[in-house]
């Protein structure tokens, strides 16, 4: 038991006793058309609609009314059948036409000799039936491989009879032949006198309602969920009311779902040779189709605040499920559930009672419910709920303003990657800007990632995860990428700064050396073609794909120097993939060499016919520092709380889109501190002293694929402070390392 005040309690999916959406004026209509002693019958009234939209709803508040009828001398006997409680009987219209019958007999003005013909006729239904055919066992050495069979009785018997012929038994292959006879004459009879049976008891059936039921009043019978039945049992339904109930007197009401019907006349009809039309065939059964109306949007609002009792442990929730639910019933009752499990949750778990609030969990279980391929999306990666909802509200804010959208903000272009097929939702757009930008507590646009994730996390306990995998493994490749202009910048250190920084560097390290500082010299101009950067490193979730699809199995996505590295390392998986510090889907991959890292970018390329590659130094400096040659990503004061850092940082890696306020003014990310990032350029042999140095020339060889050379890496790391946290800092390793603090990102040599 908990502590905590009363909470709303979980709510049932039983069709509503109140009318919560707006459906007594079709009830009162319906009821009147089959109350009306005027209406030609039989009649069978088709209500359609989806799972879940409220047919048995509206069909229940009908019957309240028919059986709410004072017209005693036209009385309305009703009757309700629920298809799925039967739909095991071997024959679903015997269940049917039972249910007829016994609500025939309770006419309060039948006389005994009626009620005694209506009983027997319900006998009628369940009297046993000659089979057509049965089954013939086989005995021991009947058939050579057949032993102990069973058979339909002709096939067996042809059987016993090729078999004497092949022996030259012909006295028994005769014989044989005159038992098939017989058989075939004795089936042909009973099937003749079952449609016989069949035709007598349709005969008989009308003549007792022109007595027992037209005098007497009206029958109205409501055949409830048809959609939950298998779609061939659905049509043997609506078969049985045409064929043996389509009498006078009597008065279908038909909840039915279009498509489930259609589908199981595609079934029970595939074999013929005519194809049969779902929509022409449903005319000939169904005299009144009434299509269920969609509910509007503030009956929505109106349906929640009922079911909920205005209960809801914000206000603000109302408007959320409002805003993101779709207007059926079934699923909203579904939703609110699972969002009030998941409150109760979250409020006997100390560790998240002050963590999640309502609204933001109200959001997160109808992205759960409705968007599940976003769910999955931000599962591995929490930051794109953050910007996708910031996408949201600048649409919105440019729709206001009458301006046509052309970017995504002053100074930032970045492309949308996998958000780009969440752009177009309405329903979603509606849910993530519903409330208002500086609501507290109610919008994902105030968390980090990591706290985005403490409401993915706790919404994972009410759906399946595979379920969550296969949309995750349908997700595209392509990660968020940042166009950086074509144009020059300042790339490198000026000699005068060379003291400072290296101050700087032997504040982390007792063993820094002022040559670390010197391979930054001299600082020079570079001018660089436009490209295209990805927004943040790549992450476990996106190298995953890279795993999945064999890419350590595929021979050309590698370098030779890499593949033989490979094999002869062992690699199969990144260093460190299995252990738990490094492996959240969200976090940069870390543990990867620069042969893995190239070959992710080859593997990348391949997938998606567009030209990924690692970044030169040049491209990766420039994406961080601007054109302006500045120290940091933000500027030239070090502020360790604008990344992930040794002073600040919690000693790993955190979910990629933690440290927004570092971004470069491109809108890179992360690009000082988190990880170490490999370039494609060579440092250069084997010792200090480098190869390649500065002013940086692309043609030199210093962009050689191939080689075992060291390599450039970028940035710091969570393991760094201002010293190498630096755009410019130059670090170099062998391109077989695979340390816990060194990942990568990918370029694309054009914006496109």
């Amino acid at each position: 038991m908990t502590d905590n005040p009363r909470q709303l309690s979980i709510l049932s999916d039983q069709p509503a006793d109140e009318d919560r959406l707006d459906f007594d004026p079709y009830a009162r209509t319906l009821a009147d058309i089959v109350a009306d002693r005027d209406t030609d019958t039989p009649l069978t009234i088709g209500v359609f609609g989806g799972w879940g939209r409220g047919k048995t709803s509206l069909m229940r508040m009908v019957r309240r009314r028919l059986d709410a009828t004072t017209d005693t001398d036209f009385p309305v006997r009703t009757a309700w059948f629920n298809a799925w409680l039967y739909h095991r009987e071997e024959a679903l219209w015997r269940a049917l036409i039972s249910r007829v019958l016994e609500a025939a007999r309770g006419f309060p003005t039948l006389d005994p000799s009626a009620r005694k013909d209506l009983r027997q006729l319900e006998a009628r239904l369940y009297c046993p039936t000659p089979p057509a055919g049965g089954h013939l066992a086989l005995g021991p050495e009947a058939l050579p491989g057949l032993d102990g069979a069973s058979l339909p009785t002709l096939t067996g018997l042809e059987l016993l009879r090729r078999q004497a012929e092949r022996e030259g038994d012909g006295e028994s292959a005769n014989r044989l032949r005159d038992i098939i006879a017989d058989v075939e004459e004795s089936q042909a009879l009973t099937r003749r006198d079952q449609v016989a049976a069949l035709d007598d008891f349709r005969r008989q059936f009308e003549e007792i309602c022109r007595t027992c039921i037209l005098p007497h009043g009206r029958l109205a019978v409501f055949v409830d969920d048809l959609d939950r039945c298998l779609p061939d049992r659905a049509v043997e339904v609506l078969e049985a009311v045409k064929l043996f109930l389509d009498v006078p007197g009597c008065v279908f009401v038909l909840g039915v779902d279009r498509e489930v019907v259609e589908q199981g006349i595609r079934v029970r009809y595939r074999d013929y040779e005519a194809r049969i039309d779902g929509a022409r065939y449903l005319e000939k059964i169904v005299q009144i189709p009434f299509n269920l109306p969609p509910v509007p949007p503030g009956a929505v609002r109106e349906y929640v605040g009922g079911v909920t009792g205005g209960e809801l442990p914000d206000p603000g929730c109302q408007a959320v499920f409002s805003a993101g639910l779709e207007p059926n019933p079934r699923r909203i009752k579904r939703t609110l559930n699972i969002f009030l499990l998941l409150w109760r949750l979250a409020q006997n778990r100390e560790d998240l009672r002050d963590a999640i609030r309502p609204v933001r969990l109200a959001k997160m279980v109808i992205i759960q419910q409705y968007h599940p391929r976003l769910f999955a999306l931000i599962r591995d990666g929490p930051h794109y709920l953050i910007d996708l909802e910031r996408r949201f509200r600048e649409q919105q804010e440019e729709t206001a303003a009458g301006v046509e959208r052309t970017g995504h903000g002053a100074g930032e272009e970045i492309s949308a990657g996998p958000l780009a097929e969440f752009l177009g939702r309405g329903l979603l757009r509606a849910l993530l800007t519903c409330t208002p930008p500086d609501a507290p507590d109610a919008n994902f646009g105030e968390l980090t990632p990591a706290g985005v994730l403490e409401y993915v996390y706790l919404a994972r306990s009410t759906i399946e995860e595979r379920a969550v995998e296969s949309e995750a493994a349908r997700l595209p490749f392509e990660p968020q990428m940042v166009t950086v202009p074509a144009g020059p910048y300042l790339m490198g250190t000026p000699d005068g700064e060379v003291d400072e920084l290296f101050q700087l560097v032997k504040e982390e390290s007792t063993r820094a050396k002022r040559e670390w500082v010197e391979r930054e010299t001299p600082q020079h101009e570079v001018t660089l073609a436009a490209y295209a950067v990805s927004r943040y490193p790549v992450t476990n979730a996106e190298f995953a794909r890279f795993v999945e699809d064999g890419g350590y199995a595929a021979r050309e996505h590698w370098t030779e120097a890499g593949w033989k590295r490979k094999e002869g390392e062992g690699w199969t998986l990144p260093r460190y993939w299995e252990e738990d510090d490094w492996n959240d889907p969200s976090q940069p991959v870390v543990g990867v060499s620069w042969y893995e890292a190239a070959a992710y970018c080859r593997w990348l390329a391949a997938k998606t016919g567009r030209p990924y590659r690692l970044p030169s130094e040049a491209e990766w400096e420039k994406a961080a520092r601007f054109t302006d040659g500045r120290r940091y990503p933000w500027g030239n004061a070090w502020d360790p709380d604008r990344c992930n850092n040794k002073e600040t940082g919690p000693g790993r890696t955190t979910p990629v889109g933690q440290y927004t306020e570092g971004d470069s003014p491109y809108g890179v990310g992360e690009m000082a501190g988190q990880v170490w990032e490999w370039c494609s350029s060579k440092y250069g042999g084997t010792d200090a002293i480098p190869r390649f140095g500065y002013p940086y020339t692309a043609d030199d060889g210093r962009e050689d694929p191939e080689g075992e050379d060291t390599r450039i890496l970028r940035g710091g790391s969570w393991y760094n402070g201002a010293g190498r946290c630096r755009c410019g800092f130059r670090l170099r390793k062998y391109p077989w390392g695979r340390d816990r603090d060194w990942g990568f990102r990918c370029v694309r040599t054009s914006s496109s």
